[in-house]
């Protein structure tokens, strides 16, 4: 079967530390350079959170480079639940109060939002009246499609049977835990949004630099093997790592 599914950008890594070594995100310069190789690329999803400490503040900067045309090229998903703290930490609020305060704060850096995602999403949560008056708080500020950050099947099975537009969850060749979801995702007509295919960069530094390329076409052909119509997002901090995935995937998917 063809794959159709889209090369996504994800965005922690220019925001804070992250990966299998906790490397510090980037200078402002290298993040800005990585969105406008994105761009260029033609890369459509662009995926951060309050969460990612300044991703979303670079995000909207660079967002408003652009013009009204590009703009609506490119679809902006971010979310809410888990938070920023001023010592580097992150805690998780899935409050009323919490989940408005952060996406009026994700509205101000970003602008127009086109996915708002519930992160760090329990069955639990997704069960609460907090998030149904939030998610509803959300519709009225015009933003236009719902999703949910899971990490486990009991949540995201939960997700799809609310009608959740997208779906998004970790999958790579070294955690297929949650692949029975895929199946139960697309017969909801639920969007599947993959994260992490290198394992936050595992796979490849496992490799030998010479077989560097072999290793990221394995890694997703298998996420593509499941995920063969959602985004698979690529959580780099590296123009020229996004420009090989980009020529890497798109022999895959194209």
């Amino acid at each position: 079967m063809e794959n159709s599914a889209q090369l996504g950008l994800g965005l922690i890594a220019i925001g804070r530390a992250w990966g299998h070594d906790m490397a510090a995100p980037p200078p402002e310069s290298e993040a800005r350079a990585l969105l406008e190789a994105a761009f260029e690329l033609g890369v459509k999803v662009y995926d951060t959170a309050p969460a990612y400490g300044a991703s979303e503040r670079i995000l909207g900067a660079f967002l408003r480079t652009l013009t009204e045309d590009e703009r609506r090229t490119i679809f902006v998903a971010t979310k809410f639940g888990e938070h920023w703290n001023d010592d580097g930490t992150t805690r998780v609020d899935h409050s009323y109060d919490a989940l408005m305060r952060s996406l009026d704060r994700s509205v101000e850096h970003l602008r127009d939002i086109d996915l708002l995602q519930v992160h760090k999403a329990s069955a639990e949560v997704l069960a609460g009246e907090d998030l149904k008056w939030a998610l509803e708080g959300a519709q009225a500020m015009d933003i236009p499609q719902i999703g949910a950050s899971i990490s486990d099947l009991d949540a995201g099975k939960l997700a799809i049977a609310m009608g959740f537009h997208w779906l998004q969850m970790p999958y790579n060749a070294r955690n297929t835990a949650l692949e029975p979801l895929f199946a139960e995702a697309e017969a909801g007509q639920v969007h599947v949004m993959t994260n992490r295919p290198f394992a936050t960069g595992a796979i490849l530094v496992d490799a030998a630099p010479e077989a560097r390329e072999v290793a990221m076409e394995a890694a997703f052909s298998a996420v593509l093997a499941q995920n063969r119509a959602g985004v698979v997002l690529t959580g780099t901090k590296s123009a020229a790592h996004l420009r090989q995935s980009h020529v890497v995937f798109g022999r895959l998917a194209g």
